[in-house]
C-alpha cells in the first residue's frame, strides 16, 4: 500500500505505522482488514500476533459476536456520517482506544469508502482528555478483563473508585456500604491481583481506565 502514495504521504504513513505503541489499520465497512501493522494486530489478538495473521481476514474472527456487531454499526456510522469516532474498550485488562475516520480512496471514482483505525493504550479518564465537542466517544458494550477477571463486580467498583482517587470513606458513601466492607474489598483486590499497596491498586485501575460501568458490563 505504501508504494501507491506520493513521497511525503508515504514517509508520513511509514512514520505512523512504525511507531511502537500505535496500531494502524485500514478496514472495509464489513470489517475486512485491508491493512494493519504489527502493533494493531497485538492490540486485537495478543502480544504474539502479527499483521499477517489479520490482513485479508475479517475482524469478526478476532472479536466476540456482540462486540463485532457493535463495531460494524460504528463503521457504518463513520462511513455515512464522516465524523470521527473514538471507541473505548476495556480489553485484556487495559484501556484500548481506537480512533476511526472515514477514508475516501479516490473521490473521482466510485470506489468503496474505507475506515482508517488508529489504536493505542491510554490510561485514566478519557472524558477529561477528549471533550464531547472534539470527538464522539463510544464505549464498547462488553469487556475482556484479562487479569482483572478474577474480581467480583463489587471489587471492580471499589477498585474503580480507588483508582479515581476516592478514600475508603468516600468509596463507602458512594457505594452505600460500611467502611469495613470497602476495606475488605480492597484487601481482596490486592490479594487476588498480587498487589502490595494502594499505590499499585491505583496504577492498575488507571491503566485499565476502570469505571463503575465496567463492573456491570458483560464479560467476554
Amino acid at each position: 500500500m505504501h508504494r501507491q502514495l506520493p513521497g511525503v504521504a508515504r514517509a508520513f504513513l511509514e512514520m505512523i505505522t512504525s511507531e511502537p505503541l500505535c496500531g494502524v489499520g485500514l478496514v472495509s465497512p464489513r470489517g475486512e482488514v485491508l491493512y494493519m501493522n504489527d502493533q494493531g494486530a497485538r492490540h486485537i489478538a495478543g502480544e504474539d500476533a502479527r499483521a499477517s495473521d489479520l490482513i485479508g481476514r475479517n475482524l469478526g474472527e478476532s472479536f466476540p459476536p456482540v462486540m463485532m456487531a457493535q463495531r460494524l454499526e460504528i463503521f457504518r456510522r463513520v462511513q455515512e456520517g464522516g465524523r470521527p469516532v473514538l471507541i473505548r474498550t476495556l480489553w485484556n485488562g487495559r484501556q484500548l482506544t481506537t480512533w476511526l475516520r472515514r477514508v475516501e480512496m479516490r473521490p473521482d471514482r466510485p470506489e468503496p469508502t474505507l475506515v482508517f483505525a488508529l489504536s493505542r493504550y491510554l490510561a485514566g479518564d478519557l472524558r477529561s482528555l477528549f471533550p464531547p465537542e472534539a470527538v464522539e466517544l463510544i464505549e464498547t458494550s462488553v469487556v475482556r478483563l484479562g487479569p482483572l477477571d478474577c474480581l467480583s463486580p463489587q471489587e471492580l467498583r471499589v477498585m474503580a473508585l480507588v483508582g479515581a482517587g476516592l478514600s475508603v470513606h468516600e468509596a463507602a458513601q458512594a457505594l452505600f456500604r460500611a467502611e469495613k466492607t470497602i476495606e475488605s474489598h480492597c484487601t481482596a483486590v490486592r490479594h487476588k491481583l498480587g498487589l502490595h499497596d494502594r499505590v499499585e491498586v491505583v496504577r492498575v485501575a488507571q491503566r485499565a481506565g476502570l469505571t463503575l460501568q465496567d463492573a456491570d458490563r458483560p464479560r467476554v
